[in-house]
């Protein structure tokens, strides 16, 4: 159980607690260009989360749905229905500021990336920064360095790039390309992420200092 307070505890705190500006700075492996009519990032796209932690299946009744795109800077609205989570799920929702929550006491919320036919990126730091995830014609040993306000960098590495179609994503099989992550979150060893140059952010494993480890599928249903 505590793994998966611990999941779930780290795994809010990388999508809600965030506001997301844009940088336009055009000088730094975190600019991204590429053509930004791509159907992954289309209104009306919806995003169906999958979460496993220590190799089962969690309930997570939420939603994520594109609300609009402004020139591939993406916000996603994100949905959390607090009803059906566990007790111990719910304790975490009530650490979450008013902010992100609705009248219910659900979550609903805003993130943003930018999608673009190169690549994809988040704004989730403490500076609000572009921080690319991955560029879809990088090479294993590619660094995206982020340097925050306060001179503590967040390094994300690709170690991987796969040639075939190998990594499982319902009934496909995707090529893919993994990055992972330093981090500073408490209990977590690393972040890991799987993207692919058509479904973008497929997959977000977190593991933990005491060896435990929860991921989470992304569908997207464009």
């Amino acid at each position: 159980m505590k793994a998966i307070y611990n999941f779930f505890l780290v795994i809010f705190s990388i999508i809600f607690v965030a506001s997301c500006s844009v940088d336009s700075s055009n000088e730094d492996p975190n600019t991204l260009g590429g053509s930004t009519d791509v159907a992954l990032a289309k209104v009306g796209n919806v995003f169906t989360p999958s979460i496993t932690v220590a190799g089962r299946a969690v309930n997570f009744d939420g939603s994520l749905k594109v609300t609009n795109n402004d020139n591939g800077i993406v916000t996603v609205k994100a949905i959390v229905n607090t009803a059906k989570l566990s007790t111990d799920l719910k304790d975490i929702i009530d650490l979450f500021p008013a902010k992100y929550k609705d009248s219910a006491g659900n979550i609903n919320s805003d993130i943003k990336f930018k999608v673009t036919s190169e690549g994809i990126q988040d704004f989730l730091n403490p500076d609000d920064k572009p921080h690319t995830i991955a560029k879809y014609n990088c090479s294993v040993g590619d660094k995206y360095v982020l340097t925050r306000s306060d001179g503590k960098t967040i390094t994300r590495e690709i170690t991987a790039k796969s040639s075939t179609d190998e990594f499982p994503y319902g009934m496909l099989l995707l090529k893919t390309i993994t990055t992972e992550r330093n981090t500073s979150l408490p209990g977590v060893k690393k972040v890991i992420y799987k993207t692919n140059h058509k479904y973008g952010l497929v997959f977000v494993q977190l593991v933990m200092e005491d060896g435990s480890n929860g991921s989470m599928y992304i569908f997207s249903k464009n």
